[in-house]
This record gives C-alpha cells, structure tokens and sequence, in this order.
C-alpha cells in the first residue's frame, strides 16, 4: 500500500501534521480541564429590565406595604406574581 502523499492536494505534509496536532491538544485540554459553567458569552447584549407586555415600555420597581413590584410609566399597569398580589390584600 503506498505512503499518503498530501502533496498531491496541494498541502504541505508538515502542515497536515500540525492541524492533527493542534486538534487533538485542544481536545485533550477540553476533556482535562472543561470549560466552567456560564463561561461563554452570550450572544447579544441581554437587557436586565423588563418590558411592560402591553406597550413594551421598560417597567419600573415599586414598592407597596414591603412587597415589590413592576408598574408601567406609559400605560400604567402593574406587574407581580399572585404570592404578592396575596400579600397586599392579606
């Protein structure tokens, strides 16, 4: 059986070789050290407010007997969860 000559594609022996190499280093370093949680970027920007669902105007936080909640500036509708909708009214 004849030797692979990458000559033939056009592609240096040495640098066939050396992208084996890289490859499995890099998955060898993968395997030893693993990337840790949350250590990727994410993808676009993330915008830490939240929209109001109806006019999709940012909300902003008040606070009403010591429980917090979101209330649109535009449209004026407030946003909480029913623990502290139970809350306020008990």
């Amino acid at each position: 059986m004849p030797d692979f000559d990458a000559t033939g594609f056009g592609v240096p022996a040495f640098l066939l070789g050396a992208v084996l190499v890289i490859t499995i280093a890099t998955l060898l370093l993968h395997f030893l050290f693993p990337p840790a949680k949350g250590s990727r970027r994410p993808s676009a920007p993330r915008d830490n407010s939240t929209r109001c669902p109806l006019c999709q105007q940012n909300l902003d936080r008040a606070e009403l007997h010591g429980v917090s909640m979101e209330v649109c500036p535009r449209c004026q509708g407030v946003w909480l969860s029913q623990d502290k909708l139970e809350q306020i009214a008990g």
